[in-house]
Formats: structure tokens, sequence, C-alpha cells
């Protein structure tokens, strides 16, 4: 954990523990600073001219038993004698705490009164709690002060040091956003002469609501090239139907239970947004336009997941789901007519019953290798890209999670069920308060679950959406919005100079899977020795969808593609052609 970070948490929960500890000991040091100038606090010194005390002891005694008000009757109830022979005096203080001024000379009552200073000494140390609570509380109290002084004085100089090595950098020209490559100026970006190499800048560039446009020339892509690239992209626009719905039914919709139950929309015309270094350098068709994304949406839901991991609400990726899942209310618009006639039918819905299922963790789930079944959403497992052999659709025995591998919508919505349950509060809001607003994205994207999919969370009616638009809803996003997720990602979690995703879920999401190398976390496809797009370089990845939707990220290029409503087939040659255009100067 960062320094910072862990100065503040420190700083934080430090001064929740030993707030009431360090109250009584601020409010007794305040009292005790002006114990001399509050008489309420002290009784005020007297003086006499002798500085040799000549008094008898039976006299101290008997001055101490004149004040009746401090109860003295010997010498066990007096606690000590204070020789003053600088101010002439001797203090009398009794158990009681009361105070007599006697005259050295002669034992001369000078002043009687009531002293709170030794009390108030008392709960400044603790003692007056007992020496329990003085070595138990107030001393660890004291460490966990000193603790507060070295993390705030860190803190405090925090920003300092920050804009002191910021500035150091910045000079020798070694400051990287996200330790990848974006030109500061024409100037920087021609004058570099390797084009996909990493370049200095001067900041890492985001946008905020106005995005930056620069000249593909400014930032080492050659624009002919480049224009090129566009035109191919959209000559190859996907043959599949506009309409969306009727797509639907030429293709999924003639799978077993292919009925749809989410809403679809048309779609536009071929679209898309390329940047470098954050920075606008092209776009084509109706960015603004807010279209189907299919499952493209699986990335958003592991980011909910991830955001979950990170906050600590998910333990570990490791953990068996189940353990943190309980069996979820469906939603009941009305209850039954007859009350009794619906006994032994159960209300509650639980993905998690069969024993297989027990078995699945949150890794198998985000890598699509759970092989979990049952049906949800009256969506059976089988039934989404079923074998070509009715015959094991029900029957065929589970392979053990993590071993194999299938691409399975039911099971991804089982994850955003399972996403719900552990945030208590629908997804799309955990999406919009976490990622979409802190990275400046439009009002306009829609997350959308199926009719049927609702169900009663803690007193109130919940969608769960879904992971994609199989058979129908998802999210519904516009290009730019697409390709502010996209830079996101290529920045590892990093927003400027926010964290938004940790960087260690961001390792795990490009973490290939066993059974298929090319596939991170939904819906992360990694280019695992360039077989995914052998155009691109292997370390690129993209978030994927049918349409085809298109996120794609070159971190070594800083390069950011959203390519939307491309045939599938056509991709990898436009990818080349945008990566030669970096490569052309």
């Amino acid at each position: 954990m960062r320094l910072s970070i862990l100065s503040r948490r420190l700083h934080r929960w430090g001064s929740v523990a030993v707030f009431l500890p360090l109250l009584c000991v601020v409010g007794s040091g305040l009292l005790l600073q002006v114990k001399k100038q509050v008489t309420w606090v002290q009784p005020a010194e007297r003086r006499t001219p002798v500085s040799v005390p000549t008094v008898a002891w039976d006299v101290i005694l008997a001055a101490a038993r004149a004040m009746p008000e401090a109860g003295v009757r010997g010498w066990e109830d007096i606690e000590r004698v204070d020789v003053r022979p600088g101010k002439g005096i001797l203090k009398v203080i009794t158990h009681s705490r009361w105070e007599a001024q006697l005259a050295l000379a002669d034992g001369a009552v000078l002043q009687t009164a009531y002293r709170r200073s030794d009390l108030i000494e008392q709960l400044h140390d603790g003692s007056f709690f007992g020496d329990a609570a003085k070595l138990g509380i107030f001393l660890p109290s004291g460490i966990v002060l000193f603790g507060l002084w070295l993390t705030g004085a860190y803190l405090w100089l925090l920003p300092y040091l920050t804009k002191r090595k910021r500035a150091r950098l910045t000079a020798a020209g070694l400051v990287l956003v996200s330790g990848m490559a974006a030109a500061t100026s024409p100037t920087v970006a021609e004058a570099q002469a390797g084009l996909g190499r990493a370049r200095p800048v001067a900041a890492p560039y985001v946008p905020d609501a106005t995005w930056e446009r620069r000249s593909p020339a400014a930032m080492g892509v050659d624009s002919a090239t480049l224009a090129a690239a566009i035109a191919f992209a959209v000559e190859n626009e996907a043959k599949a139907p506009r309409d969306m719905e009727e797509n639907h039914y030429r293709t999924f919709g003639r799978e077993p239970f292919g009925q749809g139950i989410g809403p679809f929309a048309p779609r536009g015309e071929p679209t898309g947004v390329i940047l470098r270094g954050g920075f606008i350098i092209a776009s084509w068709g109706e960015p603004d336009r807010v279209d189907m994304t299919h499952s493209v949406t699986k990335s958003f839901l592991s980011t909910t997941v991830g955001l979950a991991v990170d906050r600590g609400l998910i333990g570990s990726v490791r953990d068996m789901v189940w353990r943190s899942q309980a069996p979820t209310y469906r939603l009941r618009l009305t209850a039954p007519a007859e009350p009794g006639t619906t006994t032994g039918e159960s209300m509650l819905l639980d993905p998690w019953s069969t024993p297989h299922n027990r078995t699945i963790r949150w890794d198998d789930l985000l890598r699509q290798t759970s092989d979990w079944e049952g049906t949800l959403w009256g969506k059976p497992d089988w039934a989404d890209r079923p074998s070509a052999n009715p015959a094991e659709w029900r029957t065929r025995p589970r392979a053990r999670p993590g071993t194999t591998y299938e691409y399975n919508d039911v099971r991804v919505n089982v994850l955003a069920l399972a996403a719900t349950n552990v945030w208590r509060r629908p997804l799309p809001e955990v999406l919009r308060d976490e990622v979409m607003d802190p990275i400046g994205a439009s009002r306009s994207w829609r997350w959308n679950g199926y009719d049927n999919a609702w169900i009663t969370l803690d007193g109130r009616p919940v969608q769960v959406v879904s992971g994609g638009g199989h058979w129908g809803g998802g999210m519904f996003i516009n290009a730019w919005d697409l390709a502010r997720f996209g830079l996101l990602t290529q920045r590892r979690g990093m927003w400027g100079t926010r964290r938004i995703l940790s960087d260690a879920w961001v390792a795990q999401a490009l973490t290939p899977t066993g059974p298929q190398p090319t596939y991170g976390y939904m819906n992360w496809f990694l280019n695992t020795e360039r077989k995914w797009m052998p155009s691109a370089p292997a370390s690129a990845f993209g978030h994927v969808g049918n349409g085809t939707n298109l996120v794609f990220v070159a971190p070594e290029q800083d390069l950011v593609i959203v390519v939307r409503w491309i045939e599938n087939a056509a991709i990898d040659a436009f990818l080349g052609k945008v990566l030669g255009a970096l490569n052309s100067r």
C-alpha cells in the first residue's frame, strides 16, 4: 500500500480510536496551562519575607486541623507538605484536596482554599482512573498521538514533495502517461524517431467535459493512412440487420428458450473514435448515438466485481461465491389471491443450491470456467449456444470449475446477481458512482436488465442487470463513453491522478485463462501469442461485444480504438491498418 494512503488511513482511524482519551488529556492540559492564573484551578500563592523555615511540625498539623472542611484528624490525612523558601511559605495539601498556606517563620495561616490542580493532573495522565487505565489506555493513546503527528507532518509535506518530484521529473523528461507514450506538442511528437516507443510528456492527460482533439500528425500518426483505415471500417459495415431485435431472431432467437426478454434498439451507422495519449485524433459515424454494446457490457460487469474486491466486499476471487449469497426474494407485485394456496412452492431464488455450484469461485465466473448449472430468468444454462447433441443438454456430467471454458450468458447473469447481492445496490448505481461519473462519462448511458429479472433487495425493488444483449438489454452507450472506459483500462485503473480501479485488479483481468489463454476476466480479450489479433502487438487487449463492438487498447502504442458495427472478419485488417499509420512516417 502507498505510504500516502497508509498515512491517511492511520490518521483517520487513529484519531477515532483515541478521541475520548485525548479529549481528556487536551482539556485537562489547557486548564493546567493557566493554573497559576486561574485560582479555581490552583489557589494563588502568598508571600512572606522569611525564607528559613522555623515553624514546628505540631503547628503545621494544628493549622491543617483548623480547616474543618478538609476533615484532617492526623498526619494520615495530609498528602504532602511543600516548602517554598523563595516565597517564604509552605503548603499543607490534604487528601481531600484542600490547601493551607502557612508562613515559614511562625506557621501563621495565610490562606486556605480548595485545590483542583492535582485532580486535573491525575486526569491528564490517566492515573485518576487507575494504573490499568493509565498504562492500558492513556499510554497507548500517547503513542498513537505521536503517530498522528508523524503522519500529519508527512501529509502536510506530501504536496510540497510531490511538486518538487514532478518538477524534477519534468525537467528530466521522464514523466509518462501511465508509463505509456503520449506527445506533449506537435514539435515534440514529430521530433521522436521511434513512433512506437514511449514518449515523455509533462503530465497525464485525461479529458474533462471538453475533450481535446489533436491532428493525427501532431500525435505521430500518418493522416492519409489513418483515413484509409477508417474508410475500410465503414466499407466493412456489419452485414447483420440494423434492427437489433430482428437480428436477434435471426441468430440467438433460434436457440431453445430464445425469446427476447429485454429491450432491443435499432443501431446506427458504422462508428468509431481513436485516441492517442488520451487525445482524440479521429472520429467517424455517430459517436454521440446511444446504441446497444452487447457483450462489452461484461467488462462493465467485471469492473463492478473488481470494485467490490478493491473495497473488501469480496475477500478474494478465490472465495466460494455461495458463502457471500443469501437466497434471493423474487419481486412480487401482488400477493396470492388466496393465501395458503401456494404452500410448498418456493418464493426464493437460490442459484447455489447444488453440490456442483457450491464449488464455484468468483474467479471461475469471471473467466467463464464455472460450468454453473441451473436456470436463471427463465433461461437454462444449456440453452445458450447449445451443443449439437440434444441428448446431453440436461444430462452431461459437470466439469470441475476452472478446467473448461464456455462462453455462456446465463452464467454471466448469475455473476450479475451475485455482485448485486454483495453490493446490496443496483449495479448501474455502483458503476455510475464509482466509475462513470469520476471519468466524466455522459448522462446518456443506460444499463438494462430483463423484464423478469426483478428482486426485492432490502425492501426495495431492484432490477438485476444482464451482462450483454443475448436476450436483449445490457449496456446502451455512446462511443465517447466507451472511449473513456477504454482509456481507463489502458491507464490501468488511473484517471489522471485518481485511482478508480486497483492496478492489482487490472493485472488479474489481463491474466490469461488456463483453458482459454486469449481470455482474461470478462470481457477482456487478450492477444496472447498474437492469436486473437495477429496484426496487433501481443500486449494489446480489447473489450468485445456482438455487432461487432470493440474497445481496442494498445498500451505500448498509447492507443485506444472504439469501432462499432464492423464485420467481425474485418477487424484484424482494420487494426493492422491503424497500427500501420503509426509506423508509416
